[in-house]
């Protein structure tokens, strides 16, 4: 076989890869609160918080007029010149693909084990007593 050289084990996704996800993991536990709250903010946007509405005539707020929220909720803006003024296409992130990662994050989503499984009763009859005295007696006659 003569003298082979094995390369190092973290140069093909092994064990250094494994380290960088689980520390990823580990900081995004961490931070799950605050994570959560942006995308709680993200999911209640609206593009009411970007743009106004008066008369017919639309404007884009200022910067700092506009929640940090709603700024992250923002996905792409387009403007486009043209000869009666600039067309702007503002496109914002999905609400509802937002709303899911929360909702199966949060556990909502999941269904409960015993959901599938048929409820167990117990039922156990018991015939009325007639007259226990008199059947006591008839047995000591006997």
């Amino acid at each position: 076989m003569g003298n082979r050289v094995i390369p190092p084990v973290g140069r093909f996704g092994g064990i250094g890869d494994l380290q960088k996800r689980l520390r990823g993991s580990q900081i995004i536990y961490e931070n799950r609160d605050d994570l959560a709250r942006v995308m709680l903010e993200i999911a209640s946007a609206k593009i009411t918080d970007i743009v106004s509405w008066e008369n017919g005539v639309s404007t884009l707020k200022d910067v700092k007029d506009i929640n940090e929220g709603a700024l992250n909720a923002i996905k792409r803006v387009k403007i486009t010149p043209t000869k009666n003024g600039d067309v702007i296409d503002i496109e914002m992130v999905d609400k509802v693909r937002v709303m899911q990662m929360l909702a199966k994050s949060s556990g909502l989503l999941d269904q409960e084990k015993d959901a599938d499984k048929p409820a167990v009763v117990s039922i156990e009859m018991v015939m009325p007593e007639e007259n226990k005295k008199g059947k006591a007696n008839d047995t000591e006659d006997d």
